[in-house]
């Protein structure tokens, strides 16, 4: 992909990306507890023989398992919310940069130019909204292209002779009208 294309800053919603990543975060650490719980739960009727310090100790299941379970579900976690927030931070980028993108193109619609370009990057989310903006902004600028044509033509009608310009500017309004017509307002 071409450099101008790339973008450096991968927060670009921060409101929407920061959500989006912790909701994700939330989801692995409450499975994480979830299934610590039931673990411990399931394990509470069973005893295990450990030997501790060369003592030979019987101890339920649940009890010998609490502490590594901890420990294995806090390295878990750590390791996935850093995968998860990694993740999550990209595939939001995807999501928030073409939406920030569009917005801006929008604005500049807003004001009637119809130069506008919401062509977005191809591994980016989107493009059939993108590709829908590019075809209504194509549409526009026909419509704008041929009621600039039919104005001129009045303009040469009425220059050449405004006496007996009158049926001619009428048929040229008719087209404008129908040209027009198209909009829905």
């Amino acid at each position: 992909m071409e450099k101008r294309f790339r973008r450096r800053q991968y927060f670009i919603d921060r409101k929407f990306q920061a959500n989006f990543i912790i909701k994700f975060c939330v989801i692995v650490i409450l499975a994480s507890i979830v299934f610590g719980m039931l673990t411990l739960y399931l394990s509470r009727n069973y005893t295990t023989v450990a030997i501790e310090n060369t003592r030979v100790n019987v101890k339920s299941a649940s009890d010998f398992m609490f502490p590594i379970m901890v420990q294995t579900l806090l390295i878990v976690n750590l390791v996935s919310a850093v995968c998860v927030v990694f993740l999550t931070l990209l595939v939001s980028h995807k999501i928030s940069g073409p939406l920030y993108r569009i917005k801006k193109e929008l604005e500049l619609l807003k004001t009637g130019d119809l130069a506008a370009n919401f062509r977005i990057r191809t591994n980016d989310q989107l493009q059939e909204l993108s590709q829908d903006l590019v075809e209504t902004t194509d549409f526009l600028r026909d419509k704008q292209k041929k009621l600039l044509e039919k104005t001129n033509k009045i303009k040469e009608i009425i220059a050449k002779s405004p006496a007996s310009a009158d049926d001619e500017v009428k048929k040229v309004l008719n087209e404008i009208d129908n040209i027009i017509s198209h909009f829905k307002i």
